[in-house]
């Protein structure tokens, strides 16, 4: 096998997985909003055989792991803490050279909502700049 061709299999090994992580993703943001329209006040749900640490099967049967071909590539997600929450319904525009989001996948997506829902000034660029680092903007 030539290397073109298996970079072309890894390719398509690479392309697959993000496809169950991002399904993974979204089933799970998916039960959350249930959960929230359900018990609007609460913690989630009680008894439900799930834990923190992640079930053996996601929602529809996914497992809650990506393939074992490799291991994970890509930024860090850095989650929003409660203490730097934007008030409810807070927005800040992204930058000028920042597209639209049309064509963004969930880690895409995921901070680009981070970045503008931050009150903190610095670590909002900072979240821009990783957005510009993981979707190739600051390459061009």
């Amino acid at each position: 096998m030539t290397s073109a061709e298996r970079t072309r299999v890894l390719d398509e090994q690479l392309r697959k997985g993000y496809e169950v992580f991002d399904g993974i993703i979204l089933d799970e943001r998916e039960r959350n909003q249930t959960d929230r329209n359900a018990n609007p006040g609460g913690f989630g749900r009680v008894g439900d055989g799930s834990s923190e640490s992640g079930g053996s099967a996601g929602a529809a049967g996914r497992p809650q792991t990506l393939p074992a071909n490799g291991s994970a590539t890509g930024p860090q997600v850095i989650a929003q803490s409660s203490t730097s929450a934007a008030p409810s319904g807070a927005s800040f525009p992204p930058p000028d050279d920042i597209p639209s989001g049309r064509d963004d996948d969930v880690v895409a997506r995921q901070l680009r909502e981070a970045a503008t829902k931050e009150p903190d000034p610095e670590l909002r660029e900072a979240l821009w700049e990783e957005y510009r680092n993981y979707t190739g903007i600051s390459e061009q």
